[in-house]
């Protein structure tokens, strides 16, 4: 299996809330907006293209991290030139962008200790951005600024099958989708990155089965009707076809090329959750409209 698979810190799980969506689709819980700063604690290579980042501090302790809610994201405020974190102020509930001049980004909230007060985050290391060069420079005693999560998707238990589709950019959000309690059922794993063994990826249960389909590609122009083609043959050779769900996150335009796949081969809707967490020669895409796409 070209994905390493490594052990992951379960952080804790204390407050449990299942979806109840009677088309078993997604649902959604809103969380009261929270600015924080936190500091770097620990720093570990993950691979040549993905770093660990642990950030701590007293505020990690009402941040919000349920189960089923593998997309969780955190806005994270990058330090500047002199190292200081001004985060934008909450009034209200609401952020106040007027008066900010600061870099914001979106990650994964890979995993939350609330005993340790420690926030996970796992991001890919490149010189051409600056939340990539900061993940690449990052050290302990560092500062980062950390808005949210403002609310969660909550995904449907229950499925017979999950097909999983991400790059690297999603890779984190795919290791909480592997690390679900009580996951028990038929998965197909398709990952793409640019270089082989690029995270470590958790094994589920003994009670899942997987259907691991890695793949090495640099060219993000290349992916998309990669995906649709893997996507498309999962949906066909499905133990269950009519107890499927499909996640994929990725790449904007390669993301596009799944969603069609999915809409040409009839699956509803509510059974699917397809996002665009990037686009090619886009800064800091919005990418709740490329899930509204």
């Amino acid at each position: 299996m070209p994905y390493r698979l490594g052990k992951v810190n379960v952080a804790d799980m204390s407050t449990a809330v299942a979806p109840a969506d009677p088309r078993r689709g997604v649902s959604t819980v809103l969380h009261p907006l929270a600015a924080r700063v936190l500091d770097v604690v620990h720093v570990e290579d993950l691979s040549p293209l993905m770093r660990r980042v642990v950030l701590k501090g007293d505020q990690v302790a009402s941040l919000p991290f349920l189960p089923w809610a593998a997309t969780d994201h955190i806005k994270i405020v990058l330090p500047d030139a002199d190292g200081h974190v001004a985060v934008p102020r909450i009034e209200d509930g609401r952020a106040h962008w007027d008066d900010f001049t600061g870099i914001t980004r979106d990650y994964t909230v890979r995993t939350v200790n609330t005993v340790t007060n420690e926030l996970t985050l796992d991001g890919v290391v490149h010189a051409h951005g600056p939340a990539g060069r900061w993940f690449l420079n990052a050290a302990p005693g560092a500062r980062l600024g950390v808005l949210g999560p403002r609310g969660s998707h909550l995904y449907p238990p229950g499925y017979g099958h999950y097909i999983l589709v991400a790059d690297e950019t999603a890779l984190p959000a795919l290791g909480r989708w592997l690390d679900q309690p009580g996951l028990r059922t038929h998965l197909t794993v398709i990952a793409v990155a640019s270089t082989p063994d690029p995270y470590p990826l958790p094994q589920p249960g003994r009670r899942s089965t997987v259907d691991w389909r890695p793949h090495v590609l640099s060219d993000p122009l290349k992916r998309g009707s990669l995906l649709a083609h893997e996507v498309t043959e999962a949906l066909r050779t499905s133990p269950c076809p009519h107890d499927v769900f499909v996640w994929a996150a990725g790449e904007a335009g390669a993301m596009r090329s799944v969603r069609g796949a999915l809409r040409d081969a009839g699956l509803p809707r509510y059974a699917m959750d397809v996002d665009g967490y990037w686009r090619i020669g886009t800064a800091n895409l919005d990418h709740h409209a490329e899930r509204a796409d």
